[in-house]
């Protein structure tokens, strides 16, 4: 079975603080597909630098998720995206399913 996000960082930093975890899950749902897009965008591009840099950024979503294979995965795509490698794209990218495929599954925060 392949490695599930939970909110469990979340709610350690959140810290029973309700209103705070509403905060952080709606900067995470304005964010994650803008910075999805742009790696999108310089992978077309072929810019493996561009992509490195934005694979690391990323990589804190996955970490904040706690994905902690996909956050192995996403190192190691980002040091080889720098070197010119772009294999592991299809893995990073199915991380990046499940991130998107999880929090459009959690109640959306009320604003």
């Amino acid at each position: 079975m392949p490695e599930q996000p939970t909110l469990r960082m979340i709610k350690d930093i959140a810290a029973g603080d309700m209103e705070f975890e509403k905060k952080l899950l709606a900067i995470i749902r304005k964010e994650l597909p803008l910075e999805i897009a742009l790696y999108n965008e310089n992978c077309l591009e072929k810019d493996y630098l561009k992509v490195a840099g934005n694979v690391h950024k990323l990589n804190h979503k996955i970490n904040i998720f706690g994905l902690k294979k996909g956050y192995e995965t996403a190192v190691l795509f980002e040091n080889a995206l720098r070197k010119g490698n772009c294999e592991l794209k299809f893995e990073f990218d199915e991380i990046l399913v499940t991130m998107t495929d999880f929090l459009n599954s959690i109640e959306a925060p009320e604003e």
